[in-house]
């Protein structure tokens, strides 16, 4: 990304987007029933009377469907986006941690310096080398704070192009994409309310001056531009941090370190609601709340490390929730947090209402891009102001009560117990990405990566998985997302094809053409508005919360009764009890691992893939074999690897490519 100033203004074209189009009635119940016929399976009675009611919904449904347009003219932006803020995000009570936040790692920087090694460094032929671990070393790294300040001056940088509307309009063949998102990276947070929950980005904390900087849950405030509004060098913020370094370093041995507070932010809504109500009762509480509100964005310095060194499987555990102790050193509720560990390994928290991943992700790759050739050399000092004296203020929580302190504890141990339930691996396919499907199987990669998933799952668990992915909405104002059912009867057929011994080569690619172009097309529906389960959600909205519209026949009791079955519908709930949970991201070298919780414990994935070139990046979560009941990160991983090698030589056999023809890798 190289913005110019001959750019037009990142939103200069906001007012010629389309508004998110309300689908036709028959449109989404027929795509609807198309769509359950492989969750159903052999259930053909189920499947019967899923139809059947869907048929009786669709007599009575036009005048949710009127009071939904009606509805739709009535808002600012979108008919969905008030809705999906608080359904899908601000009234999720559960915890943040693992459940909605994501986690991203970055690459290495080759030339850290004064890193930590482990006492018993694992060795590759360990049983734990893959998996790596997070050890603690109670202290802190020069390279870590040095390159904390690389990122948060390139994050800087990003952020003022946002805030000029310096960021390159993103654009489809179809036109220009929203916007909108950009502006919710920085200076937003999520404050706790008991129910649901609240966003706040305002001028205060647009303007802000200052990032929260998190060290063994103390929380410091820091200017990162000067009174004048001038950015401070990199020398001036490395003081900054060394000086909160030092402060929490002697807090600890005199032991002075504050309540724990953070942990609240990880760990179930209501119970962070109820300790901040009384936080924000006393008035040095509430200043330390409303800092923390009118912050940037955060960054967490951690005294844990890597064993072994690089490991991209432990640096990912640390970014999910902190790898010794889970849920601390962190502010959930902040959009943007960067986090360091002791050897400088970075990596990102999202928290994932304001905007979709993908928007943070384009930031993060260029913040990455950014700071890698900007080399840290041990011995060379930083530019910075001459008598410099850092001027860190200390946010405290004071006075805090027994109630608050009960409820501390109560919170570490609803996190740990998530943090133990939940194993994330990031698996990399090295034999070949995107440049091998697109020539040798000749096909989208985002399908063939969508199918692998699903021959994946049914080999390892023996049955069909629903599943979700996403699409983006963004050709609309103020667009988010729509699921992608990725299970089609199509899909069902290619995984069955591939399991039957019968089936020769051809046969299995024939199937596997199919299922995606069927994929394609329900990926072009759904980005273009014509999805099915958005719609589906408004239309449960319009019956319970919009009123009749005025001569609107009312809704009889047994029509009452036909809507409330389609809606609690077993074939619906299951079609919507999404075993995979996916997501893809564009080819990202500088992100090394991402990923998000899976949305169902019992035999569910998280999977979010970055397909590049020459190779794939699975970020994969799911439940341990307990916990899930049957998931099996440790079987996932050979399977997925297994079915993707299996495909190259069914593709390769079906196109008559010669084995060891690497001209169309």
């Amino acid at each position: 990304m190289n913005p110019t100033t001959d750019e037009p203004h990142m939103m200069s074209e906001q007012s010629k987007l389309p508004r998110l189009p309300i689908p036709p009635l028959k449109q989404t119940i027929d795509k609807y029933l198309e769509s359950i016929v492989p969750v159903a399976g052999d259930d053909i009675a189920a499947l019967a009377e899923t139809n059947q009611r869907a048929a009786h919904f669709a007599k009575v449904a036009d005048r949710l469907q009127q009071r939904l347009i009606s509805y739709e003219q009535t808002q600012p932006n979108s008919w969905l986006e008030k809705w999906w803020f608080e359904l899908a995000y601000l009234t999720w009570r559960e915890s943040l941690c693992i459940n909605s936040n994501y986690w991203i790692a970055f690459a290495d920087d080759p030339n850290a310096y004064g890193l930590h090694a482990a006492p018993k460094p694992l060795l590759p032929y360990s049983p734990e080398y893959k998996v790596g671990q997070v050890l603690d070393r109670n202290s802190y790294g020069e390279f870590q704070v040095r390159r904390a300040v690389k990122f948060i001056q390139k994050a800087l940088d990003y952020k003022e192009m946002v805030q000029e509307g310096r960021i390159p309009i993103a654009r489809t063949k179809n036109g220009p994409l929203c916007m909108s998102q950009y502006r919710a990276m920085f200076g937003m947070t999520r404050i706790p309310r008991m129910g649901c929950d609240e966003l706040r980005q305002d001028e205060a904390t647009m303007s802000s001056r200052a990032i929260i900087v998190i060290a063994e849950d103390q929380i410091y405030s820091v200017q990162v531009y000067d009174d004048a509004g001038r950015r401070k060098p990199d020398g001036d913020l490395e003081a900054e941090l060394q000086a909160v370094v030092a402060d929490v370093l002697e807090r600890r041995r005199l032991g002075e370190l504050d309540p724990a507070v953070t942990v609240l932010t990880a760990g179930h809504r209501d119970r962070w609601s109820t300790a901040f109500e009384r936080l924000e009762k006393q008035p040095a509480n509430q200043a330390t709340l409303i800092a923390i509100q009118e912050s940037l964005f955060a960054v967490s310095l951690d005294t844990t490390y890597s064993n072994p060194p690089g490991s991209i499987n432990a640096n990912q555990q640390n970014m999910k929730c902190h790898g010794t102790r889970p849920g601390h050193n962190r502010w959930y509720d902040t959009c943007t947090t960067f986090i360091f560990d002791r050897n400088g390994a970075a990596g990102y928290l999202g928290e994932h209402s304001p905007c979709d991943a993908l928007i943070p992700a384009y930031m993060l790759e260029h913040v990455a891009q950014s700071v890698a050739p900007e080399h840290i050399e041990q011995g060379v000092a930083s530019a910075r102001t001459r008598d410099y004296q850092p001027r860190v203020k200390r946010l405290r929580f004071t006075d805090v009560d027994a109630t608050v302190l009960a409820l501390i504890l109560e919170a570490e141990k609803e996190v740990t117990q998530t943090a133990k339930d939940s194993v994330s691996r990031q698996i990399r396919f090295e034999n070949y990405g995107s440049d091998w499907i697109k020539r040798a199987a000749k096909m989208s990669p985002d399908a063939f990566a969508q199918l692998t998933l699903q021959l994946t799952y049914y080999r390892l668990h023996g049955t069909l998985a629903s599943v979700y992915e996403t699409a983006s909405t963004r050709m609309f104002l103020h667009g988010r997302t729509e699921t992608v059912r990725s299970l089609t009867s199509e899909s069902a057929d290619f995984v069955r094809t591939m399991c039957d011994a019968a089936s020769s080569s051809v046969d299995k690619y024939e199937a596997l053409v199919r299922a995606a172009k069927k994929h394609q097309k329900l990926l072009v529906d759904a980005s273009s508005g014509n999805g099915i389960d958005r719609h589906i959600l408004g239309l449960r909205m319009a019956y319970h919360r919009l009123d009749a519209l005025p001569g609107e026949k009312p809704i009889t009791v047994e029509e009452q009764k036909v809507i409330e079955d389609f809606f609690n519908d077993p074939i619906l709930a299951k079609s919507t009890t999404f075993q995979l949970s996916t997501s893809g991201l564009f080819p990202a070298y500088y992100l090394a691992h991402t990923g998000f919780g899976s949305a169902v414990a019992e035999r569910g994935y998280g999977i979010n893939y970055i397909i590049e070139p020459k190779r794939i990046k699975f970020g994969t979560e799911s439940k341990t074999l307990e916990a899930g009941k049957g998931s099996n990160m440790a079987v996932f991983e050979p399977t997925l690897r297994q079915s993707l090698l299996e495909l190259k030589i069914v593709c390769e056999q079906a196109n008559n490519i010669p084995v060891g023809d690497l001209s169309r890798l």
